[in-house]
């Protein structure tokens, strides 16, 4: 151990931090420092391995925190030990083993983990930690705060996150994670008491964020990219990235993207760089307006884009021109035609299925299969879910957005599958109305695919649901979904159950809300509450 020419240990919260002072080779500190900052690979994997050894030997029952390594008062390094877990044979075997070996790895996580989110520092009801030189957060919470959405399947053990057209997903406890579709490796991520924890610089980094650490203060801060894209128009693909993707974050097509860079298929690789909009070297003639004309977007636009202050343009001049080629026709007068019956080619969903595992597998665009299903970028399909891959899916318009002024006490009969599922979305929160009383109360959807599993909004939602129901119980009652000027009849139990996503509302748990031929999740429900949930719909209706 000559390595080190002294130690020091501190007293901290939990334990202590090591101070390991290097021996210095005759040089000042600060010319040591920066020659330190010169070690490859092979030497600092060394370095760790003598500082693993040093605190083997010297503290093997000692509880480290933090180890610094220094050369006089400069610090050279510094990071958050764990002491590696060791075999327990007297903890016994299967179960108990795994008990043991659970508790004593949760004993070494490290919870003066503080995170900073475009810097404002937050408060998480479960704590973040520091574990294995590693960040982990609640995926949920984290999700929340950033604003993504997030999912989980708890037949397949599989959580993800979608923010901006980036989807990941991994199975609780894997150190591997797929990407928008494509499977990389990651720090593993752990379960604590049922919670699903992720490795927080992963999962920030991959949806576009910067991560850095203060090791002063033991604040990791997560901060948003500047976009240069945005300014110059230009887009430098990242592992991960689909035409489709990015087409949905700058707001263009698939279709603009391929014809203003001479793409002749999807396919793209990291690094290329891709033109998001078109350019115009101005001639003589031209003006903002006239440019404006040509290419059907308006001189603030064109402003806008190219930061102009004045309507002066100058000969020669190359202008951004957004949105050209991307421009989305407006949606002719009345409803839609309805599609009645399913394509040629179509697919159930299994368990860790994305939209582009699903194209790739049926040779189409991850586009199409968004399109053919009335998805939202965000959106993402339910295992045992049926979706379409050779058309579009059966839909029917009962309904028209911003048709009713105010919630009401009778609505339309729509049904689930054709037209109901595609209203009413994951993340939605809309207003419930109590047929019999007119009572009304706030809700969020968080998921189902054979009807909608829904939560109180708030506490004060929760205790107008509860009134209204007298206790918790599966009996349904009848109730008006309002949803984006839409009354809709529906019928909603009052038995909370299953998952919980919706924090600080005063439940623990989510409840089913039917429409028209809405089922249930499991092939094991009574027919007769099916049935009891037919009534209260048909009753929602005026019938």
């Amino acid at each position: 151990m000559d390595m080190f020419s002294s130690y020091r240990l501190v007293k901290v919260e939990g334990g202590y931090d090591l101070e390991l002072y290097i021996h210095n080779p005759g040089m000042n500190d600060a010319e040591f420092a920066e020659e330190f900052g010169r070690i490859d690979p092979d030497n600092r994997q060394r370095l760790n391995r003598n500082i693993l050894d040093f605190i083997a030997e010297k503290f093997p029952e000692t509880r480290i925190r933090m180890v610094k390594v220094l050369v006089g008062s400069l610090v050279l390094a510094s990071f958050f030990y764990t002491a590696p877990i060791k075999a327990q044979a007297a903890a016994g075997t299967g179960t108990q083993a795994q008990a043991a070996q659970d508790a004593q790895r949760e004993a070494n996580y490290d919870y003066s983990a503080r995170i900073s989110i475009n810097g404002q520092l937050q408060s998480f009801d479960s704590k973040p930690f520091f574990y294995n030189y590693t960040t982990y957060v609640n995926l949920y919470e984290f999700g929340q705060k950033i604003g993504a959405s997030v999912w989980w399947n708890n037949s397949s053990n599989t959580v993800g996150i979608n923010k901006n057209g980036v989807q990941i997903a991994f199975m609780r406890g894997s150190s591997i994670a797929r990407v928008n579709g494509r499977q990389v490796s990651m720090p593993r991520s752990l379960v604590v008491n049922g919670v699903t924890y992720a490795p927080l610089k992963f999962i920030a980094e991959n949806l576009g964020y910067e991560v850095t650490l203060d090791s002063a203060t033991n604040t990791v801060m997560v901060n948003k990219k500047a976009d240069q894209a945005v300014n110059t128009g230009v887009y430098t693909v990242v592992a991960g990235d689909t035409l489709w993707s990015i087409a949905k974050r700058y707001n263009t097509t698939v279709d603009s993207l391929k014809e203003l860079n001479n793409l002749t298929s999807d396919m793209i690789y990291p690094g290329q760089k891709l033109n998001l909009h078109r350019t115009h070297m101005v001639k003589s003639g031209d003006s903002l307006w006239r440019l404006a004309q040509q290419y059907g977007i308006s001189v603030d636009d064109i402003k806008k884009a190219n930061n102009i202050k004045s309507d002066m343009i100058l000969v020669g001049q190359t202008l951004i021109i957004p949105g050209a080629g991307a421009q989305v026709p407006a949606p002719s007068p009345g409803k839609p035609s309805p599609v009645t019956s399913w394509p040629d080619v179509t697919y159930i969903v299994q368990p860790g299925d994305t939209a582009s595992s699903i194209a790739k597998k049926f040779g189409v665009s991850q586009q199409d299969i968004m399109r053919y299903n009335y998805k939202d970028p965000d959106e993402w399909f339910n295992a045992g879910e049926k979706i379409a891959i050779s058309g579009y899916a059966p839909r029917t318009y009962t309904v028209t957005p911003g048709q009713d002024k105010a919630p009401a006490r009778k609505g339309a009969l729509v049904e689930w599958y054709n037209e109901g599922k595609h209203l009413i979305k994951r993340n939605n929160t809309f207003t419930v109305v109590d047929v019999e009383t007119g009572r009304q109360f706030k809700a969020v959807m968080i998921g189902g695919y054979n009807h909608a599993d829904i939560e109180p909004a708030t506490r004060a939602d929760t205790e107008i649901m509860k009134e209204l129901f007298g206790e918790w119980r599966w009996s349904p009652r009848a109730v008006v979904v309002y949803i984006n000027g839409m009354n809709i009849a529906a019928s909603l139990s009052g038995m909370p159950h299953g998952a919980d996503t919706v924090t600080d509302n005063g439940v623990n748990g989510m409840f089913d809300l039917y429409l028209k031929g809405s089922t249930s999740h499991s092939s094991s429900t009574s027919k007769v509450y099916i049935q009891e949930h037919a009534n209260m719909v048909l009753k929602a209706a005026g019938f």
